[in-house]
Parts: structure tokens; sequence; C-alpha cells
């Protein structure tokens, strides 16, 4: 006859049950739709990746998740320190222009201490470090969205944010 310590049955059940056990948050929804996103301007709101998101993303002064920074002009110390805190706290940041500028390179680089060759750059926090992505204008990309003459790579605006 086998005797069991009841922390042993425990620990043992809850081995068995944990490995089976389906929580909420671990489920995905996905229903073709894009992740919902509240933007809101800052600096402006001239620029080409604002222009499209604001059809489609509600724009609130607050509750957002999403910054757009237009960067037709540089921000000034303050709301670059601002900027730093809201990417800090895990606000997602674009850093916007019209379509072939090249000054979102130069506002990325003052917020964030790096920038990529692109007409706009998004900007995630994670891990200790910064998520990055270029945004083109167009389908042909910038000439850091293409790698060679035969590739079309599109970082437009559809495809990174899933419209």
């Amino acid at each position: 006859m086998i005797k069991f310590n009841r922390k042993v049955i425990l620990f043992i059940s809850s081995l068995v049950f944990a490995s089976t056990s389906v929580f909420a948050e671990d489920m995905i929804d996905y229903d073709g739709k894009p992740e919902q996103k509240i933007i809101y301007p800052v600096n402006g709101n001239s620029g080409f990746v604002f222009n499209k998101l604001k059809s489609v993303f509600p724009v609130k002064s607050q509750g957002y998740n999403t910054i757009v920074v237009d960067s037709s002009s540089m921000p000034s110390a303050a709301q670059i320190k601002q900027l730093q805190a809201y990417l800090n706290q895990g606000v997602t940041l674009i850093v916007d222009a019209k379509a072939g500028m090249g000054t979102a390179q130069a506002v990325a680089q003052k917020i964030a201490g790096f920038s990529v060759n692109s007409e706009a750059v998004m900007i995630k926090s994670s891990n200790g470090g910064y998520d990055v992505t270029p945004v083109s204008s167009n389908i042909y990309g910038s000439k850091a969205a293409t790698t060679d003459s035969d590739s079309k790579v599109a970082n437009t605006v559809d495809d990174v944010f899933g419209l």
C-alpha cells in the first residue's frame, strides 16, 4: 500500500490541472481588425501617418496609447522631455512628417537618442530598450525600406498598423 502526503497530492494535482487550464488573458481573439489605438497629435498634425490613422482610429487628448509627433518643426526641449517620459511609460511614439521629408530622423534622434533612415519612425519601449519601426509613405518605401532593386519591402502605414 502506497501512502501519499496531502501536500504531495496537492502538488501533483496542481501540475496536472495547471497544464490544462486556460486563462482569459491567454486567449487571443483575432477578428482581422487592426489593434485599436487612440491617437493624440503633438507639435502639429500635418504628417502622412497621422492623416492616415485619424480616419481609422479615434483622436483624443485623454486615454491615448499612441502619440503622433509632427516633425515638420523641432519640438521644444520641454516637449522632448515629456515625450521621453511618455515613451518610458509605455506609450508608443510615432515621429511623423509630410511624405518625402527627412525631418523624422532628427526628431527621433532627440527623443530616443538614435534613429533610422525613414520618412516616419515608430518607437516603443521594450524590455529596457526600444523597438523601432520605419514607416514609409508609399509601397516602394524609402531607401531604408528596400534591400535591393528587385525586392519591394513595404513598411507603409497600412502594413505597420494592419489597416
